[in-house]
């Protein structure tokens, strides 16, 4: 994503606090790899907030860090959602390690992203939200989404049944 077109049809970022560059769901990962400038710009052109810390394409401290890694798969919509999947718990244990000597907004905020993360991969699970839900990648349906589909294509033969026998008695 680094086209004004496509800044523009995406939705916010909403990173953590407004000085983190990757840690939040949204991030503008492509522009903000092409630089601070690219990132910058693009982001004025679209009409969007500028979030973060100059210089953008880097992290600000570990819990950034564990994002930034996570993000970079996240774009990847050659991803699966095993590989999604795996992207979460390498950032959930990333994120593990951070320490309250890292400063405790920054181990609190870990503590918030992994019962986040672990929200998320329950849901997926459970076949409540496709696997890999909110990257490039992953699955293209739920498992519930796909027994509503297949529920709705059920009534659709149904319904094409009836419409026949009723035209043969007519």
């Amino acid at each position: 994503m680094t086209t004004i077109e496509e800044a523009k049809k995406r939705g916010p970022e909403r990173h953590l606090t407004n000085k983190y560059n990757f840690a939040g769901p949204g991030t503008f990962y492509e522009a903000r790899m092409k630089g601070s400038d690219f990132y910058e710009n693009l982001m004025k052109e679209a009409g969007r907030k500028v979030v973060g810390t100059k210089p953008y394409n880097k992290p600000i401290n570990k819990l950034d860090t564990c994002a930034q890694t996570h993000d970079k798969t996240y774009v990847n919509k050659n991803a699966t959602a095993a590989m999604v999947k795996q992207a979460d718990r390498v950032f959930q244990d990333c994120i593990s390690k951070v320490k309250v000597s890292d400063g405790i907004e920054e181990k609190l905020l870990s503590i918030a992203g992994k019962a986040g993360f672990d929200a998320k991969l329950a849901a997926e699970g459970a076949g409540l939200v496709r696997k890999g839900s909110f990257a490039a990648g992953g699955d293209k349906h739920s498992a519930l989404g796909m027994k509503v589909k297949g529920a709705i294509g059920l009534g659709k033969k149904s319904a094409g049944s009836i419409v026949k026998g009723i035209k043969k008695i007519i």
